[in-house]
């Protein structure tokens, strides 16, 4: 229930919150939830608990509940489908995924105290479906099964579309992603937008660090006349690594000074790994990065690109946006790219955008990019007062408590 004095008590299913952060997901609720504290609300984040890690504290203003799993596989497996068991390995994730939206939605009807529960995509939305009868759900939708996966499940499809049906409203971040669920069967009048937002204070030239930027170029191998491109994001097909890599001889043939740096982890780290010693002017950096070391990273850089296939919203290109970086995006299929990037006929232009399937067109958006160095810093500085004035975490959270409240409303 909402609290006596103001703002509105809320539960968030989120697999991730920090220090376990993987995606976008985590970085998002981390900066959502606080903004909705600051404004007066009560957020409580349902996560996923490790045992080195503190069950209960409150991290700027939000309160935070990890659940430990304990997993039933011996037990359930008997009453597993086939096509359940072909999960192979992936049963211990759903399990684990079992047990911990069990603990959170029981605790969450325990308590009593909330007015709203948010379910983050559908591995919270097991507990926000087990709540729904005495709390108002919204299923938050950062990216759909269909569009990250090569091979869809088709169980944990059904399990999205039937989490829209019976959620009281869905929530998306951008309108590409509406524009899918739409297609998937969603009923229009149910979604709501909220583009997410960056800290353009924490994301900003002014901190990074020189010494390491020039470490970085010593490291790097980067020449005084070289032009730095920067790809940052997992190392899977769906983020356009294979494309990417393909143009890189186009590139190169035009501006022989441009190097590439890939920032990114995934089951393509090999292959990459492969090909850039082959092509060389390419290097990878295998690991995670602190937030300190994204900064120094987008500092570095001439132009970023990120030519993903499918990309619900897109958090990278707003940090590099906040970073006076403009970047080549993937702008075909369900793209929020386009939605952050304006291309360069728009009256502010910050990058380009490309057809991310085809590598002759992304080493052409890269090239156009790269020709005219004055009009990059251009596009970076539209960049940066495009991030800092349209796709502030304020502004996000805004948006996001008006659907929440008017959610709440609906069901009082």
């Amino acid at each position: 229930m909402a609290g006596e004095d103001s703002g509105l008590d809320v539960a968030y299913l989120s697999t991730e919150f920090p220090p376990q952060v993987f995606g976008g997901l985590g970085v998002y609720v981390e900066n959502i939830s606080r903004e909705l504290a600051a404004l007066g609300n009560r957020v409580t984040v349902f996560s996923l608990g490790q045992p080195d890690l503190k069950r209960r504290e409150s991290c700027g203003g939000v309160e935070v509940v990890r659940e430990v799993p304990a997993s039933m596989r011996d037990a359930l497996e008997v009453f597993f489908s086939s096509q359940t068991l072909a999960w192979g390995d992936g049963l211990n994730l759903l399990c684990d995924l079992i047990s911990y939206n069990q603990q959170s939605a029981a605790r969450i009807l325990e308590s009593g105290q909330f007015c709203l529960c948010v379910a983050h995509d559908w591995l919270g939305l097991p507990g926000g479906l087990a709540v729904r009868g005495k709390v108002p759900l919204i299923y938050h939708v950062h990216g759909t099964e269909v569009g990250r996966s090569e091979q869809p499940n088709p169980q944990l499809v059904e399990l999205e579309v039937r989490g829209a049906a019976l959620a009281d409203a869905v929530l998306t971040v951008s309108h590409a992603m509406k524009c899918e669920l739409v297609g998937l069967g969603v009923d229009e009048n149910k979604i709501r937008v909220c583009h997410h937002g960056v800290d353009s204070q924490k994301f900003a030239p002014k901190n990074a660090r020189p010494k390491r930027v020039e470490q970085l170029r010593r490291q790097f191998g980067i020449g005084s006349d070289d032009q730095v491109v920067l790809f940052l994001g997992r190392m899977e097909p769906v983020k356009g690594v294979r494309q990417l890599l393909e143009a890189v001889p186009a590139v190169r043939d035009r501006h022989p000074g441009a190097k590439l740096i890939m920032v990114g982890q995934g089951t393509m780290r090999d292959w990459a790994a492969s090909e850039a010693a082959r092509l060389g002017g390419v290097s990878l950096v295998d690991r995670f990065i602190s937030q300190q070391e994204k900064i120094d990273l987008y500092f570095l850089a001439d132009l970023c690109v990120f030519p993903s296939l499918y990309e619900p919203f897109g958090i990278v290109a707003l940090e590099a946006a906040a970073m006076a970086r403009p970047a080549v995006v993937g702008a075909a299929g369900i793209s929020g790219l386009r939605e952050i990037v304006e291309n360069p006929s728009a009256p502010k232009p910050t990058g380009v955008h490309v057809n991310p399937k085809d590598p002759s067109d992304i080493a052409w958006g890269i090239n156009m990019a790269l020709d005219d160095s004055e009009r990059l810093k251009r596009w970076g500085k539209n960049a940066r007062q495009r991030a800092s004035e349209s796709f502030t975490w304020q502004a996000a959270a805004k948006k996001t408590l008006e659907v929440y409240e008017e959610t709440v409303s609906s069901r009082a």
